[in-house]
C-alpha cells in the first residue's frame, strides 16, 4: 500500500502494511532508509514495538514502531 506511506503529523515515516492477506492491515512507524527498495507486495520478516507518539500536541499509545525489517525472498 505503497500509496499510503509518508511523514505522518508526528514528523516519523509511516508505511501502510497488509498484514494476515489483508485481514489486518497496520500502520507502522519505520526509519525511511530502510524501506529503499520496498515496493508494494514486498514482503518483510519486522519486529515492531508498540509505543506513544505525541500528534499535534497529545500524545496517545498503541502505535508500532518497526524495531528490525528484513526483507524476504
Amino acid at each position: 500500500m505503497s500509496d499510503l506511506w509518508m511523514t505522518g503529523a508526528a514528523g516519523e515515516y509511516t508505511v501502510m502494511l497488509k498484514a494476515l492477506g489483508g485481514a489486518q492491515d497496520l500502520s507502522v512507524f519505520v526509519d525511511r532508509s530502510r524501506t529503499v527498495g520496498w515496493r508494494d507486495g514486498t514482503r518483510v520478516q519486522m519486529m515492531v514495538e508498540m509505543g506513544e507518539a505525541t500528534i499535534n500536541g497529545e500524545t496517545t499509545d498503541g502505535w508500532l514502531r518497526a524495531v528490525s525489517a528484513e526483507t524476504l525472498p
